[in-house]
């Protein structure tokens, strides 16, 4: 999964969307990003089983918002406290990784902690 997601052409993909599915709160929580890759193709990533999304967005600019650069991460701090927070409630969160979206244009940030995610080409 891990080397899947860093391999995916990131670098000048176009975000276009961002949606948070909580329709069925715990039991689904689920990312949504609607990405346009470099070659025109369009994907939904669907993120799910996600413990946490931090998202630093900067809006006002006149631009595409494209990726700059984009990893899955297995170790993080971030990561070791969401897993041993969920762990004294008796979840173990050993498939728990830390995706990271930083764009060009704006200079956003996107990291969402989920057990793993899957790609719909649309």
């Amino acid at each position: 999964m891990k080397k899947t997601f860093n391999r995916l052409p990131w670098h000048d993909a176009e975000l276009l969307n961002i949606r948070i599915d909580r329709s069925d709160p715990g039991n689904n929580d689920e990312v949504h990003l609607l990405i346009c890759w470099p070659e025109g193709n369009k994907s939904e990533l669907i993120f799910h089983d996600c413990y946490a999304l931090d998202a630093h967005l900067n809006f006002g600019i006149i631009a595409e918002e494209t990726v700059r650069d984009a990893i899955c991460l297995d170790s993080s701090e971030q990561i070791n406290e969401i897993r041993d927070k969920w762990e004294k409630l008796g979840s173990v969160l050993k498939e728990l990784k830390q995706f990271q979206i930083e764009t060009n244009s704006t200079n956003s940030q996107i990291v969402i902690y989920s057990c793993g995610y899957r790609i719909k080409d649309l």
